[in-house]
């Protein structure tokens, strides 16, 4: 019911409550029945720790709506590689997009999208933290540092910059910034401006990733002739391409080394 927004999370949250102290009243109750006791007591067990890890929830309750609003693309000087990313700000307790869009525009911020939140998108977040706070996930970013580096074969100084900053978040610079090295290393040369977009593995598949809409309109409002995007998105981003009129060229590559060939063939074509 909560997944399906039937109820909100206060309401999921003290459903289990209740739940819970009912058990322990039965649990009580038939404390001097043997063969009841013990599966009472498990099943007791279980709703507590169910409770305990749901219980978060109510601090998500109010996040009703996320604006996602522009932010030019991030330049790595002399590589022509322009990393997109969006600035994602959440909104407590809106009424409706529409009352979101107005006051972006009355504070006059160049927004690209306004979405409703759902129970799934809350629900998946407090998931990603609990991981997070029991350091049984890393971090999006360190995730995208880890495999940045292996397959680079080596840290890199000025890739490091990057990961410095304080207001970056999700892993979808991993592509760009793995190509970025290269150049940098002399491996790849690029004098063609290409936005890009994709997470990348350790071995350097190019993995999917999400907000591509808003990436691809960034790319596109900010000029870019060429946008390189991961294969798992490429139905995705034809459907954008079409609905939004994009003039752009987008191109997706399953691996990285799918893209160096791509930017080797897009300049060999401007020589």
């Amino acid at each position: 019911m909560y997944l399906q927004d039937v109820i909100g999370g206060i309401s999921f949250v003290a459903i289990l409550l209740i739940s819970f102290i009912i058990l322990l009243i039965v649990r009580i109750l038939l404390r001097k029945k043997i063969n009841y006791k013990r599966k009472i007591t498990l099943v007791t067990c279980i709703m507590f720790l169910l409770f305990c890890f749901e219980i978060p929830l109510i601090f998500y309750e109010g996040t009703s709506h996320v604006a996602y609003i522009y932010t030019e693309p991030l330049h790595a000087k002399g590589t022509e590689i322009y990393l997109i990313g969006v600035n994602r700000v959440d909104f407590q307790f809106m009424e409706s997009i529409q009352s979101v869009e107005d006051l972006l525009n009355k504070q006059q911020v160049p927004f690209l999208n306004v979405a409703e939140n759902t129970n799934l998108v809350l629900y998946e977040s407090k998931n990603r933290q609990i991981l997070k706070w029991l350091h049984l996930q890393k971090s999006e970013v360190d995730q995208m540092k880890e495999n940045v580096n292996h397959y680079l074969g080596k840290e890199d100084v000025r890739i490091n910059e990057f990961f410095n900053q304080d207001n970056i978040g999700g892993n979808s610079a991993g592509l760009g910034l793995a190509l970025t090295g290269l150049i940098l290393q002399g491996d790849l040369q690029n004098n063609v401006a290409i936005a890009v977009t994709g997470a990348i593995s350790e071995t350097g598949d190019v993995l999917p990733i999400g907000v591509l809409k808003e990436k691809i309109l960034i790319a596109e409002k900010y000029g870019l002739p060429f946008m390189i995007i991961p294969s798992k998105n490429a139905e995705e981003a034809a459907q954008i391409q079409k609905e939004q009129n994009i003039h752009m060229k987008i191109l997706d590559v399953a691996h990285i080394d799918e893209a160096v060939q791509l930017i080797s063939e897009m300049n060999d074509k401007t020589k």
